[in-house]
């Protein structure tokens, strides 16, 4: 794929002067699919899986420290499992095709570009190598202990770029978490689909 120029970009643009993108679905994707947490998740009793799903992605914290932190016995072969699942996960983690391109042009015209995601701790390290620079405001979930859709995370994003909402474009893959909770928070949001489709020449 083939962006626009730097010197035309969509009217989409117009009076913006950041774009935050999602990162799954968006950005990268992961080739090889492990439901990673998934033999954690099958030890527990329901209540402890409620609190780990709560939990997961919003603490920065280890998987291997999640059986202390739920006061939960677990066998250690479950860990050894989830540590093999996590690793095959995150060493498939790649850009996705014509992103890069994509980030190229928006750079290349000024804009300022950040990062929101909901991301457990043991993801963070491959996705940040995965990107094609670092962004210039990175919020992820695990860090700052709110989750999309919650309203806490997009005002990290608008704290950390320092602009009106209304000068932000967030690009993602979900409704409710890339484009309502954005809107909610003032900021112009649309499906990453639409973002591609949008920079094709012509």
């Amino acid at each position: 794929m083939t962006p626009a120029s730097l010197t035309d970009l969509p009217p989409v643009f117009d009076g913006i002067e950041a774009v935050c993108f999602d990162a799954f679905g968006t950005l990268v994707e992961i080739n090889d699919k492990q439901q990673a947490f998934r033999p954690l998740f099958k030890t527990l009793s329901p209540e402890k899986r409620r609190e780990l799903k709560h939990r997961l992605m919003c603490e920065d914290r280890p998987f291997t420290h999640w059986p202390e932190a739920l006061g939960a016995e677990v066998d250690p072969r479950v860990l050894l499992e989830v540590m093999e699942r996590v690793l095959i996960e995150t060493g498939s983690i790649v850009l996705r095709p014509g992103m890069a391109d994509i980030w190229a042009t928006l750079r290349g015209e000024g804009l300022r570009l950040a990062l929101c995601s909901n991301l457990a701790s043991d993801y963070v390290t491959a996705l940040r190598s995965a990107l094609p620079e670092p962004p210039d405001v990175e919020v992820l979930s695990c860090k700052v202990g709110a989750i999309k859709p919650e309203p806490a995370i997009y005002a990290k994003v608008l704290e950390g770029l320092k602009i009106a909402p209304g000068r932000v474009l967030f690009v993602g893959d979900t409704p409710r978490a890339d484009i309502e909770g954005p809107r909610a928070a003032g900021m112009t949001a649309m499906h990453v689909n639409e973002l591609v489709a949008t920079m094709q020449p012509g």
